[in-house]
């Protein structure tokens, strides 16, 4: 990585994480620095896209249970495309839904032909999105769930949209796991309300520049 894109790519990730305190804020963000967001996740070095991928994988060879690939799909999140991209190339090929606020964001996803329907609701604990209940399969986010904007009370919305029985796939930073506030504490409520149950967890020792991840899979009960 070059000077520039070094400075570039730190004033971009510094921004995101100090600045920002609201969805509202986070989403102007996105909608002000959309045409820099795959430039600054290739250099942080990224891998949630294939991260995702590969703990589909593990998931399937552990259970012995192939995740149907024409079944109904939903991508949290789904930003410029990326975690679409991913799920095209690991051979879902059925319907896959977007829910994307960023209009400048989406806008880049739209040009990669990924997906079926595009909601544009912002993303809130205890506020439904105009997202049908009790409709998609599988669930994906990737990158998505943090503790200043798109909080673990945001959870609850989307196995909302998931059929009993259906899975949800959740990939984000390790440093939103532990502690107050944190997602280990959200799904073990979760678990105890008997709304999902943790199928798989694994810390993933790459993510981001610096930053190791966390990867869960939950099906809805």
């Amino acid at each position: 990585m070059s000077t520039k894109q070094s400075l570039e790519t730190t004033k971009w990730l510094k921004t995101l994480k100090n600045e920002i305190k609201s969805p509202k804020e986070e989403l102007a963000f996105y909608e002000e620095t959309a045409s820099q967001y795959e430039y600054v996740l290739n250099n942080l070095e990224y891998s949630g896209p294939s991260s995702f991928i590969e703990i589909i994988k593990l998931y399937e060879t552990r259970s012995g249970t192939e995740i149907p690939r024409s079944g109904k799909v939903i991508d949290i999140g789904a930003g410029t495309g990326l975690s679409g991209v991913a799920l095209r190339s690991a051979g879902f090929l059925g319907e896959i839904d977007a829910l994307e606020p960023s209009e400048q964001m989406f806008a880049q996803a739209r040009e990669k032909k990924l997906y079926s329907k595009h909601f544009d609701d912002l993303l809130l604990p205890d506020k439904e999105t105009s997202v049908a209940s009790n409709f998609y399969d599988l669930a994906v986010s990737v990158g998505v769930f943090n503790t200043r904007s798109t909080t673990p009370g945001c959870v609850n919305e989307v196995i909302r949209m998931v059929k009993p029985g259906g899975l949800v796939v959740v990939v984000h930073n390790n440093q939103y796991w532990k502690g107050e506030g944190g997602y280990e504490a959200k799904i073990e409520e979760l678990q105890r309300e008997k709304l999902v149950c943790v199928e798989l967890l694994e810390f993933l020792d790459t993510y981001l520049t610096d930053h190791r991840g966390v990867a869960y899979i939950m099906r809805k009960l």
